[in-house]
């Protein structure tokens, strides 16, 4: 294993919405499958309306959620 660079962009593979209680976290809540830039394929929580992203639409890292979980932003089409 080796350090890696990539992102903060990223591409969504696909995203839906939960609405129903999991541990620990309040519905309904966004989670996408993103490619990020030059990486690897994640899960990630988006932050920001909960509607289920567009595959093909552009998305960006922006940290981690109180649970540690990685959080990506809408950043454009």
């Amino acid at each position: 294993m080796m350090p890696a660079v990539f992102g903060p962009g990223a591409t969504v593979f696909s995203s839906t919405v939960l609405r129903i209680p999991v541990p620990g976290r309040t519905p309904p809540f966004t989670l996408a499958y993103v490619d990020v830039d030059d990486g690897p394929r994640i899960l990630a929580h988006v932050d920001g309306p909960d509607e289920a992203l567009v595959p093909g639409s552009r998305v960006a890292l922006a940290g981690w959620s109180e649970h540690g979980d990685p959080v990506v932003q809408r950043t454009g089409p």
